[in-house]
């Protein structure tokens, strides 16, 4: 056998220095990687929490826009609604002026076509009573002499049966 080979003994130090390692360990796990453990543990439950909290104001805040969306849609719808109501209202009251409007001006229409034939009627009955003023006098005139009243008005009436032939 080479005796130059080592030997391999047990010495009391590896013993202690092993014996401390574990103590260390212990205090290390204690003292150090429990508080750690329970507070990234902490952390984690409030981080978690905190997802939910925030995933839980999404959902509200995603509720909200919706209804607020909605609200203002039906606010403009409704004032959509209002304005083809004030259009309409518009139309209607337009449409109702035209028509008086236009029944003012066929009543005008008819009063001035009134008037006119009340004058064409006055205008006729004063040509005619000029008519038979001349006719009498052109026929004292021709006949030389004043007419009693019953052979005026035949004559009268011949006349005016002449003129208005001709008419």
């Amino acid at each position: 056998m080479p005796t130059n080979m080592p030997t391999v003994s047990i010495n009391i130090t590896l013993v202690w220095q092993m014996l401390n390692f574990a103590i260390l360990m212990v205090v290390f796990y204690v003292f150090l990687f429990k508080p750690l453990g329970k507070t990234l543990e902490k952390r984690k439950k409030d981080i978690a929490d905190k997802l939910n909290e925030i995933e839980k104001n999404e959902k509200i805040a995603l509720d909200n826009k919706e209804k607020s969306q909605n609200e203002l849609k039906e606010a403009r719808q409704k004032s959509q609604e209002t304005i083809n109501n004030a259009l309409k209202k518009g139309e209607e009251v337009r449409e109702n002026v035209l028509k008086e409007a236009h029944a003012a001006r066929e009543k005008m229409i008819k009063s001035a076509e009134s008037d006119i034939e009340k004058m064409k009627i006055q205008a006729k009955r004063e040509l005619r009573d000029e008519m038979t003023g001349i006719a009498i006098k052109l026929a004292e005139k021709m006949i030389g002499k004043s007419m009693n009243e019953d052979l005026e008005n035949n004559l009268l009436d011949q006349f005016i049966d002449g003129v208005g032939d001709q008419q």
